[in-house]
């Protein structure tokens, strides 16, 4: 088997790691780390001190303006992929996100903007990433408008990439064509459940679009049931977005119907995720999906060591109507029928250590994934080593 491998050249931001170490010692030197730990409230408060800086204006007693700070994140990562259809191996400057974040009108009133760089900054300037206006007068409610996350995808999306356990989202979700997008939605409570609903245009692109495209409508409802369970925590949400379909949409293009449901559960130093999506109303090549993983956590040493698993299981409607991982398995020099089958199954083990929590750490880990290539014979089977940074403040 012929194997072609890739290299490049580690991203600007992670050359200036150890700068910026070399920067923070003094202060470091307030505190005796221990890499075999759990973070001591000395080193803690020293980092607190350190990313506090990030902080321009804080003053409660302003009734218009209570704080303002400066926001991004970095993700760099390093893949080597082995598999029956070719190898690669390269870094990637994976995610660089800059802007800021204020809070206002007794911090009822968010403003967000971030701006997002391109895999590898060429060119820097990819758009935005959030650009929103969050209205929240009591506990219980929250309206938000602008450009975000549509509200799918409970764990898998959601949750910000910041606090990412794996280096990539599950496959089914990455093939659902959900991205940020123009939309305006309302979130509550009531007792232990929570709902939510939301419109968006689905001609949103990098920016705010032209609304020229068709429009997608959302709902969903969670309920906390960790009384029940008597665990630290125990959520099940489900979710559902329905879209139209027009030539300008930008998103929401493959199926008429995306639902999610999530069971996340929390006890001591294990967690468990289970998550499910379904796009239904899809044509020809897009037939309809259905996918799922179940995703383990225990923490080795608490807030320093975090051991992750994840099972992922997708099939669908047609020969090709599952598509593999763009990353990393995409990159294979010789991958035949598109990277495209109707039965994909993946199994990612891994850890994060935790030098600042999720601010601040390192990650590694291995995923085998094998794709049935369904009408046209390309099965792909294949093994991605992965490690990185991430920072984000």
């Amino acid at each position: 088997m012929k194997s072609t491998y890739t290299t490049r050249t580690p991203g600007v931001p992670f050359l200036l790691l150890p700068a910026v170490v070399s920067l923070l010692a003094p202060s470091a030197g307030a505190f005796q780390f221990d890499p075999f730990a759990t973070p001591s409230a000395e080193e803690t408060a020293t980092f607190d001190k350190i990313w506090g800086g990030l902080v321009l204006y804080k003053n409660d007693a302003n009734p218009l303006l209570q704080e303002f700070k400066l926001i991004g994140k970095y993700q760099g990562q390093y893949h080597w992929l082995d598999s029956d259809q070719g190898d690669d191996a390269e870094w990637e400057d994976r995610r660089f996100r800059f802007g800021f974040d204020a809070k206002m009108l007794e911090k009822t009133l968010e403003l967000r903007a971030t701006f997002q760089s391109t895999d590898n900054f060429d060119p820097f300037y990819n758009g935005l990433e959030d650009a929103y206006l969050k209205w929240k007068p009591t506990k219980s409610f929250t309206l938000t408008a602008g450009h975000m996350k549509p509200l799918i995808g409970y764990f898998d999306w959601l949750q910000s990439s910041d606090l990412q356990q794996t280096f990539d989202s599950s496959q089914v979700f990455n093939q659902l064509r959900v991205n940020r997008i123009l939309g305006l939605t309302a979130e509550g409570k009531v007792g232990d459940f929570s709902w939510q609903v939301g419109g968006y245009s689905n001609d949103s692109d990098k920016e705010f679009g032209k609304f020229g495209g068709e429009y997608s409508v959302g709902a969903g409802i969670g309920y906390d049931a960790k009384a029940a369970f008597g665990w630290e925590r125990a959520d099940f949400r489900l979710d559902w977005i329905h879209s139209g379909h027009d030539k300008d949409d930008y998103l929401f293009t493959r199926y008429d119907d995306i639902v999610s449901a999530t069971f996340w559960g929390q006890e001591g130093p294990f967690q468990l995720v289970v998550e499910g999506f379904n796009g239904s109303g899809g044509e020809g090549r897009d037939g309809d999906v259905f996918g799922m993983f179940v995703q383990p956590m225990y923490d080795i040493i608490p807030k320093r060591l975090q051991l992750v698993g994840r099972y992922s299981f997708t099939t669908g409607d047609g020969p090709d109507s599952v598509i593999r991982q763009n990353r990393y398995e995409g990159e294979a020099p010789f991958l035949t029928g598109g990277g495209r089958g109707d039965e994909y199954h993946a199994l990612y083990l891994g850890a994060q250590y935790f030098i600042y929590g999720d601010k601040l750490k390192l990650m590694a880990g291995g995923e085998y994934a094998h794709l049935d290539g369904g009408g046209n014979g390309g099965d792909y089977e294949g093994l991605t080593w992965l490690t990185g940074v991430r920072v984000y403040f």
